[in-house]
């Protein structure tokens, strides 16, 4: 009973074992298990005792078993390789510890195993071991090293990769110091003893970027690393990692100085270059981009468009430009453009624009140069321009000109050339020069020109006369040139070749050959004396025969003479001083005595030359003018007699040369365009002093008379000063003849006949006046004499009426009809006693006259008669009109045509009047409108303004007041118009005239 209650204690205590355990006996069945070796393995507790424990793990290895075989022949055993399939199909890892089980016998009854799930163990230390291989990968590619310094043993530790980063051998022990001693001296080694110091006092890391000199002398870059190791807060040491990063700071240094390189080139290049995003925002700009665009510093343009740069045009074409790229991926290449720069010129720019691809090969914008060309242009306009130039002066010269190659070929001819030999450049171009059409086919004229060509090629210019051939084969005499053309380092690099024909000149050499024989001819013989002598000494070196002559001089006598005292000049000097500053002196007039003592009038020129020797000589020439001044003075006597009587004729004379410019002009003509003098009309034409229209017509006579040679004689003309005022003239022209016969002239007389003009036209005024007179006078005679016999027989007939009545009351009638007869017959003779007045005086003047004041005035004579009959008068005049008229003909005509528009008003409607004015010509037309009853001008229009003619059965109607009003107007130069529509209304145009 104790054994087993022993048995259920020992089963009790190891079921609570922390620790999984489990007994076997020599079997290897299980005897006791602990609950943790029970959960561990994921067991039944009723299913474990008395099984084999490699049928309950049925994953067991043979090693496992082995262990246990040799566990029971008394050896301990420890495990880690075991590994278990649990039932959820789930790996795990035990590490067993097994030892021989003992009874109190020390005899052995089986196994005692302890296990530990060493699961996520085994599993961390294979990823730990997977990590370590691959940093270990990792740090051989990315040159990695690592170091450990032990501070208690004051020893260091590099791993291989660090002593191969220091070129070090295997075997190389490092120490503090000597690690250092590889940091290069200065910063690198003065940054890695502070690091190294702080980390061992202050317990600070740090990470530097260093340089170190390997074992064997190479420089290296590095990256050194380091950090305190402790243990409860005790330093035991440092760990750290070394990096050779010296291809990649190289690679660094050579990117940098080849972005440096790459930006200087950039800047520098003379075309600006950018870089644009899709959205055409430069993310990239150089230098000379920043000039164009104006502006000092890059920032200023990245992430800007174009838009915020340039001008909206300018802006829009290079955003165009942009698109076309980034949507067809197509660059654009030389493309010449022009756009307004920032300073606002025009520039000329050559456009490069390429695509911008990432390694996708998307498009993510645009690469831009462009390139300012605007000099460029205007450089090559201008080359062009003197090209253009050259070609011009070069065809365009007179002179022949021809450019030749170092060797004779011809390279460039100008037209005067090949004029001369009617040929083209492209027949001769290309030939040696002395094989051209210009020149003789002559042995002597090759060798000739082929010597000249090499003189010219060592730099002297030639230069000769010489015959050249036309297309004709005729010789031309030309002066010749050849002449060398440098170039920029003073070498011969062709030859201009020139000629000017010298035909004209080569004659006139001839010519001049001849004249000098003339002249020494002319000299010999001449009256005028010429005198050649020594401006110092006043030595005579030559005179011709007429000095001789004139002065009665022999040969020996002159060689005596000293040709200064001969003049006997009270002012030498001044005369010397003339001929040395001006060259010339004179003419003067001298008297001069001849050898007889006789005494001369003679007129002296002098005239100062320098010899070839540099001396100075003097020319004079001395002209006897005795009898000349004698038959002159008879002139001036005779002009001054013909000039008086011209200047006293009641005439106007003058003379006119070939331009019709006034020459000549007497007093009358000088008073007629108030000039005080004749100077001042003398080189004037008509043009200067008269109307132009009068001055072509007298200018056509001018011609007319020098050009036919036929005078005009006693011509009526009207001339027309500048001033206005207007002259009539009965004119003569006769033309002046030279002695070749044609005109050079005209002498002109003008007789003024302005006042004998008026006088005619007052007469003929008068006569026309008294015609008009007799025929209104006859028309009235027989008006008078129609109307009085009308009365007159209405008269009569009562009388007989009266004699013969017997009946009273008839009588009384017929008194009464008698005297009503009598009244019409006075009234009669009263209207035409008005007319008679107005034709009595056709010289009434006139005067201006306010028409508004005249109308108000006739308003308020009639204003009981207007307010009677309604009658509206609409005036538009305004206040500063003004007629010239007789102000009581103005004022009748008025009130006559205002009461003929009440008098004729229509009984539909109340009468309205307009008054109104216009300005036609030299008219003030009155214009008076009513709405009455209208007058049939068909029917009545020939009779309207007839005396006593009447249109309307209106019982005041009389024919008188039209008949009245148009004799009034008419006596003052005007007339009256007429438009009418019955029914409708009248309207009556009363024309003033302005002129009296």
């Amino acid at each position: 009973m104790v054994k087993e209650t022993q048995t259920y204690i020992n089963n009790y205590l190891i079921k609570q074992l922390p620790t999984a355990t489990v007994f076997l006996n020599n079997n290897l069945e299980v005897t006791h298990v602990s609950d943790k070796f029970v959960d561990d393995f994921g067991l039944i507790n009723d299913t474990i005792i008395g099984k084999r424990i490699d049928v309950l793990l049925n994953t067991m290895n043979e090693d496992c078993l082995k262990d246990f075989k040799a566990n029971l022949m008394g050896n301990k055993s420890h495990t880690r390789c075991a590994h278990f399939i649990t039932k959820d199909n789930q790996e795990k890892r035990f590490e067993w510890t097994n030892v021989p089980w003992y009874d109190e016998n020390e005899n052995i009854i089986g196994v005692i195993a302890q296990t530990e799930d060493v699961t996520k163990k085994v599993l961390n230390e294979l990823k730990l071991e997977k990590l370590e291989s691959l940093l270990t990968g990792k740090s051989e590619i990315a040159k990695i090293g690592t170091w450990e310094y032990d501070v208690e043993k004051n020893s260091l530790h590099w791993c291989d990769i660090t002593r191969k980063i220091h070129e070090v051998p295997d075997d190389f022990v490092p120490n503090v110091d000597t690690g250092i001693d590889f940091y290069k001296n200065g910063f690198s080694r003065n940054t890695i003893s502070m690091a190294l110091n702080n980390a061992l006092k202050n317990k600070t890391p740090w990470n530097e970027k260093l340089q170190i000199i390997t074992a064997t002398g190479k420089e290296k870059w590095v990256i050194a690393s380091g950090k305190p190791i402790f243990n409860n807060d005790k330093l035991i040491g440092l760990l750290g990692t070394l990096q050779d990063i010296n291809d990649s700071v190289l690679s660094q240094i050579k990117i940098k100085e080849s972005e440096h390189l790459l930006k200087t080139l950039i800047d520098n290049l003379p075309m600006s270059v950018y870089i644009k995003d899709i959205e055409s925002r430069k993310v990239l700009v150089n230098k000379a981009e920043c000039d164009f665009a104006g502006v000092d510093d890059p920032k200023k343009l990245l992430g800007k468009n174009d838009f915020q740069i340039y001008d909206k045009k300018t802006a829009q074409g290079f955003r165009d430009e942009d698109l076309e790229v980034i949507q067809t991926l197509t660059p654009i290449l030389s493309k010449e453009t022009t756009c307004k720069a920032k300073d606002g010129s025009m520039a000329t720019i050559l456009i490069y624009k390429l695509p911008l691809l990432n390694a996708k090969n998307e498009i993510e914008g645009i690469v831009g140069m462009s390139l300012d060309i605007t000099e460029t242009r205007k450089t090559q306009r201008e080359l062009k321009e003197k090209e253009r130039n050259f070609k011009s002066i070069f065809n365009s010269s007179y002179q022949t000109a021809a450019i030749l190659d170092v060797d004779g070929t011809l390279m460039e001819i100008n037209d005067s050339a090949l004029d001369i030999i009617k040929s083209t450049a492209d027949k001769v171009i290309g030939k040696k020069f002395w094989e051209t059409p210009w020149w003789p086919n002559e042995d002597n004229v090759k060798k000739g020109l082929k010597k000249d060509l090499k003189i010219a090629l060592k730099g002297t210019t030639i230069r000769k006369e010489v015959t050249v051939l036309n297309q004709l084969q005729n010789r031309i005499p030309i002066d010749f040139s050849i002449k060398p053309i440098y170039n920029d380092n003073n070498q011969v690099v062709s030859l201009l070749a020139e000629g000017r024909i010298i035909t004209d000149m080569v004659i006139a050499r001839d010519k001049i050959k001849e004249s000098e024989l003339k002249f020494r001819t002319l000299y010999e013989l001449s009256p005028v004396s010429f005198i050649l002598f020594d401006f110092e000494t006043g030595e005579i070196l030559d005179i011709n025969p007429s000095f001789k002559n004139t002065f009665g001089y022999k040969q020996r006598d002159i060689e005596k003479l000293d040709f200064w005292k001969f003049l006997n000049l009270e002012h030498k000097d001044e005369v010397q001083d003339k001929l040395l500053s001006k060259g010339t002196f004179g003419p003067f007039g001298k008297n001069l005595i001849t050898k007889d003592g006789q005494e001369l009038s003679v007129i002296v020129n002098k005239s100062l030359i320098v010899n070839k020797k540099g001396e100075k000589l003097v020319w004079t020439i001395i002209q006897d003018v005795s009898e000349t001044e004698k038959k002159e003075r008879q002139i001036r006597e005779e002009r001054r007699l013909l000039k008086t009587v011209i200047d006293n004729l009641p005439l106007n004379v003058y003379i006119k040369d070939g331009q019709s410019r006034k020459i000549l002009v007497n007093k009358a003509e000088c008073d007629y365009l108030n000039v005080k003098s004749a100077t001042e009309l003398l080189g004037k034409s008509d043009f200067d002093l008269y109307d132009k229209k009068v001055a072509q017509v007298s200018r056509d006579e001018d011609l007319n008379v020098m050009n036919s040679l036929k005078p005009i004689l006693g011509v009526e003309t009207t001339s027309k000063l500048k001033n206005g005022k207007v002259t009539t003239f009965l004119t003569s022209k006769i033309p002046l003849k030279g002695e070749d016969g044609n005109a050079y002239g005209l002498v002109g007389i003008s007789l003024d006949i302005s006042e004998l003009k008026q006088k005619e036209e007052e007469l003929r005024n008068l006569i026309n006046i008294t015609s008009l007179q007799n025929k209104k006078l006859l028309n009235f005679a027989h008006i008078v004499s129609h109307n009085l016999r009308s009365h007159s027989a209405n008269f009569s007939m009562l009388l007989e009426f009266l004699v013969n009545e017997k009946n009273e009351t008839e009588k009384l009638k017929l008194t009464n009809m008698l005297v009503g007869a009598s009244d019409n017959m006075l009234e009669t003779l009263e209207n035409l006693n008005e007319v008679l007045a107005i034709g009595a005086n056709p010289n009434t003047s006139k005067e201006p006259i306010n028409l508004n004041r005249n109308i108000t005035k006739i308003q308020q004579n009639l204003s009981v008669t207007l307010k009677n009959n309604n009658v509206e008068i609409i005036n538009t005049i305004p206040d500063d009109v003004f007629v010239k008229a007789v102000p009581a003909y103005a004022e009748s005509i008025l009130m006559n045509f205002i009461t003929n528009a009440v008098k004729y008003k229509s009984p539909e409607r109340d009468p309205k009047i307009v008054l109104s004015t216009a300005k036609k010509g030299k008219y003030t037309v009155l214009s008076i409108t009513d709405n009455g009853l209208g007058i049939d001008l068909k029917k009545y229009g020939d009779k309207l303004f007839g005396l006593y003619k009447t249109f309307h059965d209106h019982p005041d109607a009389k024919g008188f007041g039209l008949y009245m009003s148009k004799n009034q107007i008419e006596a003052m130069n005007g007339k009256i118009t007429v438009s009418s529509k019955v029914g409708v209304g009248t309207t009556f145009n009363l024309y003033f005239n302005e002129n009296n």
